[in-house]
């Protein structure tokens, strides 16, 4: 059976802790950390010139990495610096065992680590609260085409047709230049939910990601991820 299928896992079980049942009206859950590794997501940039001659002043970044301030836990990374004003920063990942060509609701749990906290000033927008984290899906490999990504993201703060924005990079409390990376918990809510049909193939790609109006450096680390698709009525 394919070891992504989880159902009502807790973190750190993502395999091991199958459900041997996948009827229609199944709600499953994809629970993700990174302490064994990158479990099989990979990062991705998209809304920057990729053929420009010079990548280097994008800073891009990625990679599972040990979180700063606790040397024994690890997130995935990225950065970047958003030279374009647009830059989406995102892993994605390929889930199977869904029932097939099935409509289902999605939603998200992320737990990150920011280093921006509240009134900050910043080129082109806040480095906190116009850096806007968003999950989707696709029915094809999330990846850029040309200059964009190559399913509907939307653009900054709005939500497209495959992504839906359900929140910021901001520290609640904190000062904008905190010194150090702190946690915050983003979730989906009845608002922003993700609808999508299934593959015929009982598969779907989902991605989390920063689509920043920050025209500055962002750091990240995602630490734990957990999905909930739920087949619509």
């Amino acid at each position: 059976m394919n070891k992504k299928l989880l159902a009502l896992c807790c973190f750190g079980l993502l395999q091991g802790c199958n459900s041997d049942t996948n009827s229609p009206d199944q709600t499953l859950v994809f629970n993700y950390n990174f302490e064994s590794g990158a479990q099989g997501w990979a990062a991705g940039f998209s809304d920057y010139p990729s053929d420009y001659h010079d990548l280097s002043i994008y800073e891009l970044a990625s990679g599972v990495m040990s979180l700063p301030g606790d040397a024994t836990k690890h997130g995935f990374y990225l950065a970047g610096h958003n030279r374009s004003d647009d830059l989406f920063m995102f892993i994605k990942t390929k889930v199977t065992g869904l029932q097939a060509s099935t409509r289902y609701v999605a939603n998200v749990k992320i737990d990150l680590l920011s280093n921006k906290g509240e009134s900050c000033y910043g080129i082109g927008g806040s480095p906190g609260s116009s850096v806007y984290i968003k999950y989707g899906y696709g029915e094809i490999e999330p990846k850029q085409a040309d200059y964009y990504l190559n399913v509907d993201k939307g653009n900054q703060v709005a939500s497209g047709a495959n992504a839906k924005t359900i929140g910021n990079i901001v520290i609640a409390g904190k000062p904008c230049e905190i010194g150090q990376f702190l946690s915050k918990e983003i979730s989906s809510t009845n608002e922003n939910q993700q609808k999508f049909t299934s593959n015929a193939d009982g598969s779907v790609w989902l991605f989390v990601g920063s689509d920043s109006g920050f025209e500055g450096f962002t750091q990240l680390y995602y630490n734990k991820l957990s999905f909930t698709l739920t087949p619509a009525l």
